[in-house]
């Protein structure tokens, strides 16, 4: 091929870039709730695909999906617990099962239903779903995921149960 014709390929290949990036369909707007979305569904991809068990080193292989806030405040909540373990060993830890889910028993899927925006904060609505083989049946349940936008993304702030309770809050009265 000589020089000319791929001087002549090269321009009919970034006239046909320029062509498809230029044209408004096939341009795409990032909407944040999508971005929001998209980060809470990864974090429970995450979470549901490996050991749910409240413990440190399952809350710092969360830290990335995590505000500084919420993971200081699980760190802490886990602290409290292990001293509350020794000075009464035959007491049940106040979180038993995963704060995250809000369940005893891990649900086996989730799908995020809708997520709505109020500035840099999104409330993404995620249904958590147990299967027949789960003690608890066929069984699913809303939560309420709020994420802020922070510097590395959209980061999970709080989750707001369906009773309408909110993680962090309950984790500032226990610390």
């Amino acid at each position: 091929m000589t020089n000319t014709s791929r001087l002549v390929l090269l321009l009919g290949l970034l006239s046909a870039v320029l062509l498809v990036v230029g044209n408004p369909t096939f341009a795409q707007t990032a909407k944040p709730e999508d971005a929001a979305s998209r980060s809470v569904r990864a974090f429970y991809t995450y979470h549901l695909a490996h050991n749910k068990d409240f413990t440190v080193r399952n809350v710092q292989l969360r830290k990335r999906w995590l505000t500084p806030e919420l993971y200081n405040l699980l760190l802490k909540e886990l602290k409290r617990q292990a001293a509350a373990s020794k000075a009464h060993p035959d007491e049940a830890p106040d979180y038993e099962g995963d704060p995250l889910t809000d369940s005893q028993e891990y649900p086996d899927s989730f799908r995020v239903v809708k997520t709505e925006m109020a500035g840099d904060v999104a409330r993404v609505t995620v249904t958590l779903q147990w299967s027949a083989r789960t003690s608890r049946g066929v069984d699913k349940r809303d939560i309420t995921v709020e994420a802020t936008k922070g510097a590395t993304g959209w980061l999970v702030n709080d989750i707001v149960n369906s009773d309408g309770s909110k993680l962090q809050e309950d984790l500032k009265k226990k610390n």
